[in-house]
């Protein structure tokens, strides 16, 4: 974004705060590493606009990083609720119905409603497999293929980017959903020390092992991109 961008974006958003500009202003100043900004330029913006879709799933995301998950699962339920053929919403939704333990039955449900707009989804498909035979698998074997095909977020212009810096991990917040958002995002280094985490915590063995090969083969390719 140029300076004339910026400053034009900056105006628009400051003369009206619920504009639809701020989850584009919001998305910016989260990229370059101003969380305070991109929090209050958000939370101004839906205190305005509560019915933004994409300024909703910003704040989603935010509150992911922050270790919110269950206010996030509200966030995505609104967004959703309101956008149903957001699939990254619902993506996203899924995986932290599952960091919350959540009954089969209320990830189910999520299931079932992304596979009508993404029929083909492995995530989510492999999910029912394993519960329709709960005798032959546990549950730790349930995310086994999950990150096969994960979403990519960056398929919208509004949609977040996340700093590495943004906030300071802890054991506590460390869950494959946050693992997802900083992979997605490109930030691989990141996702390794959070996945480093899930590992000490006792996280499923063969999805570390798989997420962490897809991380290492990111980085290999960025940086093989870089060296050209």
């Amino acid at each position: 974004m140029s300076n004339f961008d910026k400053d034009w974006l900056i105006e628009e958003v400051n003369k009206d705060p619920g504009s639809p500009y701020f989850p584009v202003l919001s998305h910016f100043h989260l990229k370059n590493k101003e969380l305070k900004k991109a929090i209050a330029v958000c939370q101004s913006g839906l205190g305005i606009y509560p019915e933004s879709i994409e300024g909703n799933f910003i704040m989603a995301q935010i509150q992911i990083l922050e270790s919110n998950l269950n206010d996030a699962e509200k966030t995505l339920k609104f967004v959703v609720n309101r956008h149903s053929a957001h699939v990254n919403a619902w993506k996203l939704l899924f995986r932290i119905q599952i960091d919350l333990n959540k009954s089969e039955k209320i990830i189910k449900e999520t299931v079932l409603s992304l596979l009508k707009i993404k029929p083909k989804d492995n995530e989510c498909l492999n999910w029912l497999q394993a519960i329709v035979h709960p005798k032959e698998k546990n549950s730790e074997e349930i995310n086994t293929k999950v990150d096969e095909n994960p979403i990519d977020v960056k398929v919208d212009p509004h949609i977040l980017t996340i700093s590495e810096k943004v906030v300071p991990i802890s054991m506590r917040m460390a869950t494959f959903t946050l693992v997802e958002v900083y992979k997605n995002q490109g930030y691989f280094h990141q996702a390794l020390e959070v996945l480093k985490m899930v590992e000490q915590k006792g996280g499923n063995k063969r999805r570390l092992k798989n997420m962490q090969s897809q991380i290492n083969d990111a980085i290999k390719a960025q940086q093989e991109a870089e060296a050209n």
